[in-house]
């Protein structure tokens, strides 16, 4: 992305008035840190020229730790920014899915660059995709991040997005499920055996969920609550400028009905002038269909607020539809083990 377009695009965003507080700027999809630092150096001080004040901007990458070096390190801390690295767990995981152009497996480069991180003081979490091959092994992958260091760490489902166009946790197999359940509380008791020695995110959400979910939350409530439901709530921008909102995943994904969900480009309009576009009001009308399905037919709604649309999108093929794969087993299944271990504590069950 050019400069250029990145300070029309933060100086329009503010001007929105859409901000309130901190805005979160989140540098992923791809690799940033492809880039030289220079540009992303150039890039905050042409910031700065805008007159935002650096107390307004939260930035975050998320990198798969290769390119990180002693150069990188001082911008980072420097500069304060959020690092979020991707790493899959042991070598036998990781490796079988994370390879270079050789066909070679990242794993070793992959932890030079968290310890290059670690040794610079400098605070990040991990990111692991889960797919059908680490459901059994729960307590390798437990062990292995807590041998490194990891104390955050998130877990991405393999998801069906995107020119991801299978995942290996959806399919005729009948146990795959029962596997992922079975994970996630040998997940859970292990983080209790060690006093959460790692922040595991998915259980952090379930617990905040539970403490802070309303008697009865409704549909308008939940668009209003969660960026991904609510317009303009999470915006997404291409290197050109083009933009689109609920979902990133959905940004220059193309549809038959909804074109590319492209709603407007930073260059030629206004950033709330998006709203006005045709796609823009078909696409928002699906979805608020499909947070007011979730809450008639759903128990967990109070907890979840409707679900991922890229998720209904990708998996249901409309946003006009309710459960996911991703739902049952990234949101459902931790809020299931984590209400579970309430009950216990509290002496409700056996």
């Amino acid at each position: 992305m050019e400069h250029v377009t990145f300070r029309d695009l933060l100086a329009k965003v503010f001007r929105s008035g859409l901000v309130r507080g901190q805005l979160s700027v989140v540098w992923h999809a791809g690799e940033p840190l492809v880039l030289p630092v220079s540009y992303y150096t150039e890039l905050f001080s042409a910031i700065d020229e805008l007159g935002i004040p650096r107390s307004r901007l939260c930035h975050s990458i998320q990198t798969n730790g290769i390119p990180i070096s002693e150069r990188w390190c001082d911008f980072i801390r420097r500069e304060n920014i959020n690092i979020g690295v991707s790493l899959d767990g042991p070598a036998f995981l990781h490796d079988k899915h994370r390879k270079d152009r050789q066909g070679r497996g990242t794993h070793h480069r992959v932890l030079q660059g968290i310890r290059m991180l670690q040794k610079s003081g400098i605070d990040f979490h991990v990111i692991a995709v889960l797919t059908s091959d680490s459901l059994e092994h729960a307590d390798e992958i437990f062990d292995f991040f807590l041998q490194v260091g990891i104390r955050r760490l998130g877990f991405n489902v393999e998801e069906l997005e995107g020119q991801n166009r299978t995942s290996s946790l959806v399919g005729s197999n009948p146990g795959i499920e029962t596997a992922a359940r079975r994970f996630w509380e040998r997940l859970y008791e292990r983080g209790e055996q060690t006093q959460r020695a790692i922040s595991i995110r998915e259980f952090e959400r379930a617990e905040e969920a539970i403490r802070c979910a309303p008697a009865s939350l409704t549909a308008e409530e939940a668009v209003r609550r969660l960026p991904q439901v609510s317009p303009l709530g999470i915006v997404s921008a291409d290197w050109c400028g083009n933009l689109s909102t609920f979902s990133p995943e959905l940004l220059g994904i193309k549809n038959l009905h909804y074109g590319d969900f492209t709603f407007t480009n930073i260059r030629e309009r206004e950033l709330k002038d998006m709203v006005q576009a045709a796609e823009f009001k078909k696409v928002a009308q699906a979805i608020s269909e499909g947070v007011r399905m979730c809450r008639a037919t759903c128990q967990y709604f109070d907890l979840c607020g409707g679900g991922a649309p890229s998720n209904k999108y990708f998996e249901n093929g409309s946003f006009a539809s309710t459960e996911t794969m991703y739902c049952r087993t990234s949101i459902q299944m931790p809020i299931d083990v984590v209400l579970a271990a309430m009950e216990r504590r509290l002496g409700l069950v056996g």
